[in-house]
């Protein structure tokens, strides 16, 4: 339990100081604190699901970890490479929403009778069209890429709040937040990008692009223990 605790503090005290690094624009303590986010939420993770890591699932934050780092060094010198080491972990995180999503069809069949699940589709594909929009005036390699993203983004919520709105715990309810926090974090890191002296955008794309990670390792770990320990305890502990 030390261990847990300390790795969640070591993850919120470099979180609090990133977000000050990039409110005071101080370099030095964004180089302090930025590389600590992910190794001490893996930690956390590690812990918790007692050194039963998942090869895909640690790939994944590794290459989150190394477009941090690329970001660090230069963002407009490693611009492509860092979307690239961002985009790996999706194509993986909509693999992981897939099983979900055959997992609880074998449950119960998927009823979309809900204007909900209809407004947030629309809602999607509105976002969509109106971000690529705004950034079609990039190179052609560099459009191809934000396609992808657009289009990973939009399969990973039509069936998170497909699986949300026919089911409900808490493995569920974290992969609502982790979805919605990177469609919020990608979203922001484009208006950030083309609006660059508007401070409290890039705040809310490190926000919630931080926040991202933390809510993945949570949808992760309660993922695991579901395989871990079966249904029946499963259903306990939520």
């Amino acid at each position: 339990m030390a261990n847990l605790n300390s790795a969640l503090v070591l993850y919120f005290g470099a979180l609090i100081l990133y977000v000050v690094s990039i409110f005071f624009d101080s370099p030095n303590l964004e180089l302090f604190s930025r590389p600590i986010i992910i190794p001490s939420i893996y930690y956390f993770y590690f812990i918790s699901v007692k050194g039963r890591v998942n090869l895909l699932f640690s790939v994944s934050i590794l290459s989150f970890f190394i477009g941090e780092i690329l970001y660090l060094i230069s963002a407009s010198d490693f611009l492509i490479p860092g979307l690239i080491c961002f985009g790996i972990p999706y194509f993986i995180v909509t693999y992981f929403l897939c099983q979900d999503f055959l997992y609880y069809l074998k449950k119960k069949k998927y009823s979309i009778n809900n204007l909900s699940f209809y407004i947030v589709l629309l809602l999607l594909f509105y976002l969509l069209y109106n971000v690529l929009s705004f950034i079609n005036e990039t190179s052609q390699f560099e459009f191809s890429i934000y396609i992808m993203y657009g289009i990973l983004l939009f399969v990973m919520g039509i069936i998170t709040f497909l699986i949300q709105f026919n089911f409900n715990n808490r493995t569920i309810l974290f992969m609502v937040l982790m979805v919605t926090s990177f469609i919020v974090s990608d979203l922001f890191f484009i208006f950030s990008e083309k609006m660059k002296d508007v401070i409290a955008l890039k705040l809310i794309n490190v926000i919630s692009q931080q926040s991202s990670y933390f809510l993945f390792v949570c949808y992760f770990i309660y993922r695991t223990r579901f395989k871990i320990y079966g249904k029946s305890d499963f259903l306990k502990m939520n």
